[in-house]
């Protein structure tokens, strides 16, 4: 008696060779996409981390800073709220700030911004000479928490150094008693690429945030100018 033999399908190797172009674009396109959506989740990262750095910056700037770690006595140095005399100098990029009830026991802090695009603070509480922790420099560093650059400029920078601080009212003395704060920030992601236009740099390599507000200095003593 014969014996049915039934026919067996199977993957020949003709098959396997005239399929591995198109794994290979499969598996290139899976890679991109793993690759692009990475770099993306980096960008919106570093991008949130600019608005939280700079949000901080507005902060200190309107309370005061505190160091922390540091057992300072609960000494600070003041912000503008607390100050009774303001002023703005240096083209609009430096606020001096004091709190002068007790002139044997001066508070005083100054808040400016360098060329580099930082935003530092500096002063005393009473005869403490505040310094920072890290550099032991009298210049504390409030924003960018670090100093990572990309081609030596900042990696997370201050843009608008010139028109950051605008001074609206002041008193019969001189002293700002309402301020503009108008700080424009920017985050670099990556390096400029060879042949990439200016323009496409910055759309495709940077993000730029802008805070403003106003604050209104109550504890300075006298009347405000009309």
């Amino acid at each position: 008696m014969f014996k049915k033999i039934h026919n067996e399908s199977g993957i020949l190797l003709p098959d396997i060779v005239a399929s591995l172009p198109l794994g290979v674009i499969v598996f290139a396109v899976l890679a991109m996409s793993v690759l692009n959506f990475t770099a993306a989740y980096q960008d919106l990262k570093e991008y949130t981390k600019l608005q939280d750095d700079l949000f901080h910056a507005m902060e200190t700037i309107r309370y005061g800073y505190v160091q922390r770690g540091i057992n300072t006595n609960d000494q600070s140095l003041c912000g503008l709220l607390s100050a009774n005399q303001t002023i703005i100098g240096d083209n609009g990029y430096r606020i001096t700030m004091k709190v002068d009830t007790n002139p044997q026991f001066p508070i005083e802090s100054q808040i400016s911004i360098d060329g580099s695009g930082a935003l530092k603070i500096r002063g005393n509480y009473g005869s403490t000479m505040f310094s920072s922790p890290l550099t032991n420099s009298q210049d504390i560093a409030i924003f960018p928490e670090g100093s990572t650059r990309i081609n030596g400029v900042l990696k997370y920078r201050i843009t608008n150094r010139g028109s950051a601080f605008t001074p609206l009212k002041e008193d019969n003395n001189g002293n700002v008693r309402l301020i503009e704060i108008n700080l424009e920030a920017q985050v670099r992601f990556r390096e400029r690429s060879n042949g990439q236009s200016a323009d496409d740099d910055l759309r495709m390599n940077t993000k730029t945030i802008k805070y403003t507000t106003n604050v209104f200095m109550g504890n300075t003593p006298t009347e405000v100018q009309t």
